[in-house]
């Protein structure tokens, strides 16, 4: 064990420290997280319009609320990357000391520019009202509009992309003075808003040429580009059930050991978005999803059952534990933990860095994974509510019940059984050689 901790230390160490003190990986973290409040806000109105009550949604859809809660989804999910695009700039900006409210507003501009914005449109002899239908085509017209191909998860990388040379290339012409200067009787306001014209420009030139140069191409645009030679290998590798779990295995081994999950969640949560968001509206046209077992293990591995490591087995050890520390321990951790925050059971135990808790803490998402998954298949799991996204405080069987009902509920509780089973032995172990020494330390005094 000394041996691993110290060769991890040594070869994980120093890239975990450039990553955290690297302002492209920190501000791409910070630029996610500023996203919570947009996919929560709407979870909670999804949450109403897809409560897993089958009356309840086909009630929604006789009165036509249905068109009103997927306009919930555009405009947040299916428009993640146009936040992300804004967050990314001005969060990067920022970090260098300038204000970023301006760089923010020029990269989601410049993430605008890039995208197509005409959209060929058939003209049918006669309307469809129902679908699947037959139509006869007369005639082909073009639309100006934005899609949601490129504003919503497939759009991420180049959003984050345009993010970054945004930001960079606005500190850099900030830097050499590119500003419009206006005498000091000009309001602040006014002042503040034309000064970054000539930068504006700039920024503005160098993405039209991009979007010129690629117009060329066979690719066409930017996103196709992108997402033809990046973000759909790396969707593909992150939608498999195993990569999952080889993900969530990883964080745990770099948590052990100090190593913040960031710098595992930091690559790829970008593809797990947009894998989600296609779940997100393939459930809402279909009822079906296309990543149906990598949501499954994602749900069962991730910060679920008592937060990063699943420690919710952990706990239910602990209720039984006969050292005065770890029941006192207990008496502060179970109810945090309850709601996957474990940071005092992480550092309290401690489970970091503590021979006793390796196994379970690398083989959780292991076990958890695998039964979920064996469960899923013995009861023909076909689909699950992911028009909806519950907090992640949220205790993981009732986040269960809400996304997939009864079925879920039964996963969820089949995992917490394996769950218990993986921690018990290795906390029973800790707890005797607790008690052992608090009777040495007793007869001592």
């Amino acid at each position: 064990m000394k041996g691993l901790e110290i060769f991890l230390d040594k070869l994980l160490g120093p890239v975990a420290n450039k990553m955290g003190q690297s302002k492209f990986f920190s501000a791409l973290s910070e630029a996610f997280m500023r996203t919570t409040p947009i996919t929560l806000g709407a979870a909670f109105l999804m949450l109403i319009g897809n409560f897993p009550i089958p009356a309840w949604i086909n009630w929604l859809k006789s009165i036509g609320m249905d068109v009103h809660f997927t306009a919930v989804v555009g405009a947040t999910f299916n428009a993640l990357a146009l936040y992300v695009a804004f967050n990314f700039a001005y969060v990067y900006v920022r970090k260098s000391g300038e204000k970023g409210l301006t760089a923010g507003l020029l990269s989601m501009a410049s993430f605008l520019l890039l995208a197509p914005q005409i959209m060929t449109v058939p003209t049918l002899q006669s309307a469809v009202a129902k679908f699947p239908a037959k139509a006869t085509v007369t005639g082909i017209q073009s639309v100006e509009a934005f899609q949601t191909a490129q504003t919503g998860g497939p759009g991420l990388i180049v959003a984050i992309i345009v993010g970054f040379l945004t930001g960079v290339m606005f500190l850099f012409f900030k830097k050499k003075n590119l500003v419009v200067k206006l005498p000091s009787t000009v309001p602040p306001s006014v002042s503040e808003s034309l000064n970054p014209t000539f930068i504006a420009g700039l920024i503005f030139s160098v993405f039209f040429i991009i979007r010129v140069g690629l117009s060329y191409t066979a690719f066409g645009n930017v996103f196709n580009l992108i997402y033809g030679i990046l973000q759909a290998p790396l969707e593909a590798l992150t939608s498999s059930p195993i990569s999952i779990i080889i993900i969530y295995t990883l964080a745990n081994l770099f948590w052990f050991f100090g190593i913040h999950p960031s710098v595992v969640y930091g690559i790829v949560t970008p593809m797990l978005m947009a894998n989600f968001t296609a779940n997100t509206n393939a459930y809402i046209s279909t009822g079906k999803v296309p990543y149906l077992m990598m949501a499954i293990i994602y749900i069962f591995t991730s910060n679920a059952f008592g937060g990063q490591g699943g420690t919710y087995g952990l706990i239910l050890s602990m209720i039984r534990a006969k050292s005065a520390r770890y029941k006192e321990l207990f008496k502060l951790a179970a109810a945090p933990t309850l709601f996957n925050i474990n940071e005092p059971i992480i550092f309290g135990m401690p489970i970091m860095l503590n021979p006793m808790f390796f196994l379970p803490m690398i083989f959780g998402p292991i076990v958890q994974g695998g039964i979920a998954w064996l469960v899923a298949i013995v009861l023909k799991v076909g689909t699950y509510n992911a028009a909806i996204q519950m907090p992640w405080t949220l205790p993981t069987p009732i986040n269960a019940f809400f996304l997939g009902g009864w079925k879920f509920l039964v996963i969820a509780i089949a995992v917490m059984v394996g769950n218990f089973f993986l921690w018990y032995p290795f906390f029973r172990v800790a707890d005797k050689k607790e008690v052992e020494a608090e009777a040495k330390a007793n007869i001592a005094a």
